[in-house]
């Protein structure tokens, strides 16, 4: 595998169900174009919460959406494969890296909508935030970061549907972040990166989950393969940022969760949304042990 320096590129940062869509379609082009390759790729993105909280008795608010797909090459199980079809596949589908990204982003356009690609990785004998090239590919990267490893250790195989390439309808299986890995890798994008969309997916996931709730998530996590690691060094830093950036309702978290939750809604109450970020972080900090 090669490698090359790595710098982030300046994000689009309007959410929605309809884009959303197309990414979803992106992704069943990807995998349907790869045919009986089967990829070493992990879902875990602004696609996953929808995966997380869907098919509930009583439905919850819908989640924003995505305006692209992030998924983890994982490296790990890979090792030293030639992950060429993946490249071969993208460029078949009429996409091309991002000028900038040195392959790790590529852009294309599904339905005439454009969306992005991201491959990420996480390599700890790697520095963070370079460039790691798949062995046979020329063009295809993927970016180190930190916390996105999490996921290659809890996911889940999805069924999807999309529309591919030439107007037909698909039907593939897709690796998705499970609930433990995902929250684990998003608390890590929060404390790294503090995107806005950031705060707003770890608190929509942490309050709608399929389990029930956030006291429902930390138990999981707290039983999980995870279980003996929440005290690291590591996400003991992670923690103690979320901590903060959720510890009152003026803070950037509870103040990204609202904003974006009155885009999907803007009858909700900002008072009320930025009360329930704060009020759902607490008690998930409090169900692995975190004092608030």
């Amino acid at each position: 595998m090669e490698q090359s320096t790595f710098g982030r590129l300046e994000l689009d940062t309007e959410r929605n169900r309809a884009a959303r869509r197309r990414s979803e379609d992106a992704l069943v082009a990807l995998l349907h174009e790869l045919g009986d390759f089967d990829p070493p790729l992990i879902v875990l993105g602004g696609l996953v919460p929808d995966m997380l909280t869907r098919d509930q008795d009583t439905p919850v608010p819908k989640h924003l959406g995505t305006t692209d797909v992030d998924v983890l090459i994982d490296f790990q199980t890979a090792a030293d494969a030639d992950l060429s079809p993946i490249e071969n596949a993208l460029v078949r589908l009429g996409f091309a890296p991002q000028a900038g990204s040195d392959g790790w982003r590529w852009v294309g356009k599904i339905g005439g909508t454009p969306i992005k690609l991201e491959f990420l990785c996480e390599l700890d004998n790697q520095p963070a935030n370079i460039v790691i090239r798949p062995a046979g590919c020329k063009q295809l990267g993927a970016a180190n970061l930190r916390g996105t490893g999490y996921v290659r250790e809890d996911w889940t195989t999805e069924v999807i549907t999309g529309t591919v390439a030439d107007g037909k309808t698909a039907t593939v299986k897709a690796r998705f972040a499970g609930l433990c890995g995902y929250l684990l890798a998003k608390a890590t994008a929060v404390r790294e990166r503090g995107e806005e969309k950031d705060y707003y997916d770890f608190a929509y996931v942490l309050i709608y989950n399929r389990l029930g709730g956030p006291a429902n998530a930390a138990q999981a996590l707290q039983k999980s393969r995870f279980g003996d690691r929440l005290e690291s060094v590591r996400l003991a830093t992670v923690w103690g940022e979320i901590a903060d950036r959720y510890g009152a309702p003026d803070r950037f978290g509870p103040a990204g969760y609202a904003a974006q939750s009155l885009q999907v809604d803007p009858a909700s109450n900002d008072s009320l949304k930025r009360r329930d970020a704060v009020a759902a972080v607490r008690e998930f900090l409090e169900g692995i042990g975190v004092s608030c």
